[in-house]
């Protein structure tokens, strides 16, 4: 046992991370929302319904393994514009109004590789 952590062995912990910056999972996330809905929708209910994390662990796991798909899937159809629009938000702290330009192309890209379509609005900008 781990820790007084009852009933969960290190081994139940073991999975692969998602090992990705906070830009990079900002610039995804709108996409990475629709491409695991159900997984997240799954693993949000179990920790709802069961309020114990320790039985969510599968759920957990499979939310990482949707997340781990989609951006393999991202790197192979959408790399380049993809890596522009993170880049971006890394450089303006995150601040999306500063990116709009290289959103438009990544969410173009994504919608035409991958079908997702982006729910945010594009139309905002940063004032000068």
């Amino acid at each position: 046992m781990a820790f007084g952590v009852k009933d969960i062995t290190f081994e139940d912990l073991e999975s692969k991370e998602v090992e990705l910056t906070s830009s990079v999972l900002m610039g995804a996330a709108h996409h990475l929302g629709q491409h695991c809905e159900k997984e997240f929708k799954t693993f949000m209910g179990c920790r709802y319904d069961t309020k114990d994390p320790r039985k969510c662990l599968q759920e957990g796991k499979e939310v990482t393994k949707c997340a781990l798909d989609f951006f393999k899937k991202l790197k192979e159809e959408c790399n380049e514009v993809f890596t522009k629009h993170w880049t971006c938000l890394d450089n303006n702290n995150q601040e999306f109004g500063y990116c709009r330009e290289t959103q438009k192309k990544y969410d173009s890209c994504v919608l035409d590789k991958m079908g997702l379509e982006c729910n945010q609005p594009i139309h905002i900008t940063m004032r000068d």
